[in-house]
């Protein structure tokens, strides 16, 4: 088995071996991961490294302000995209199926994550985590490498952590995710201008999902269990995108007395999407496992096979045990 290491300075020496990197994360990207794509890049572009972005899925409109995020390609990988690259990093990825991806082919890679259960699939595995995310971790990169955080570096990367920490509510939200806030917002990221792009500029179509979805709204387990769900037919009558639900989890996990939330996505190939989020000690990682998921304690998610029905059945199956154990 492949061995990793906390240690950011082996990630920075693999990439300082390359010359033409791939650089890409999971499908359906948050902004932890594309945070991270764009702050690794123009790392690797500062030091002399060209980079390359490549997604499989489009970003969500709360993140269209990102500074570089034109730059990145939202495309399958062609045939032999290999010989064009001479590493791969994959940033947040905790296995090779997150990306979305075929495959890599014989391409080198580097794997860069915080996810405890990650299958240390690359060359070099650097995971750490205690990181409330991987932009802070590109942060270290970046400050080991003396490399200057610009302005924009410090934007994508302040957005990754203030995302994948909830607005600093979640758990992750440790000393270490403050004192990295700190020195992105001392060199250039402004937290009042990030928060108002990500929470206030929903597009028309947004709400009037969020609308559609909220009037599925089910309380289970006493309400200590939130459900809630979207179909293809919600998407089109609201003019929406599959990428417009990010975030839609949170809003019934914030109803007082609910511990776990659950969103149910139906996938255009018929497969369902499942979000998990929960309050305190309540793993919901745990339940996502048992469908070949993953994700942290209190986020989590995993993909079913099958319709809304069967998904929602097998998914309360794994779930309510948890909720009513909590």
């Amino acid at each position: 088995m492949r061995e990793a290491t906390r240690d950011v300075g082996a990630a920075l020496a693999r990439l300082q071996r390359a010359s033409r990197v791939l650089v890409t994360s999971h499908a359906a990207p948050d902004g932890d991961a594309l945070g991270s794509e764009l702050g690794f890049a123009e790392l690797a572009r500062a030091l002399g490294i060209a980079a390359t972005i490549v997604n499989r899925d489009p970003h969500p409109a709360s993140l269209a302000f990102l500074p570089g995020l034109e730059t990145i390609r939202v495309a399958d990988l062609p045939a032999g995209f290999e010989h064009d690259f001479d590493l791969g990093v994959l940033l947040e990825c905790p296995d090779l199926d997150r990306p979305g991806f075929a495959g890599f082919g014989s391409l080198p890679l580097l794997n860069l994550d915080h996810h405890l259960e990650n299958a240390l699939y690359g060359e070099v595995n650097v995971v750490d985590e205690d990181a409330p995310a991987v932009g802070e971790m590109v942060l270290a990169m970046a400050e080991t490498a003396g490399i200057a955080v610009t302005a924009s570096m410090a934007t994508n990367l302040y957005a990754a952590l203030v995302t994948d920490t909830g607005d600093f509510r979640y758990s992750n939200a440790t000393p270490r995710a403050f004192t990295a806030a700190a020195r992105l917002v001392t060199a250039g990221a402004k937290p009042d201008a990030i928060a108002e792009a990500l929470w206030e500029h929903n597009p028309a179509r947004v709400v009037r999902l969020t609308a559609e979805v909220l009037a599925t709204l089910e309380l289970l387990a006493g309400g200590r269990l939130a459900v809630i769900a979207c179909d293809r037919a919600m998407l089109a009558r609201a003019g929406a995108r599959p990428e417009d639900t990010e975030n839609l989890v949170n809003i019934p996990r914030a109803i007082d007395g609910v511990r776990v939330a659950v969103f149910l996505k139906a996938l255009a190939d018929g497969a369902v999407r499942v979000s998990l989020r929960s309050r305190g000690d309540v793993d919901v990682q745990s339940v996502a496992r048992t469908f070949g998921g993953g994700g942290h304690r209190n986020a989590a998610g995993c993909t079913l096979k099958g319709g809304l029905a069967d998904a929602r059945r097998a998914l309360l199956a794994a779930v309510l045990p948890v909720v009513e154990s909590s």
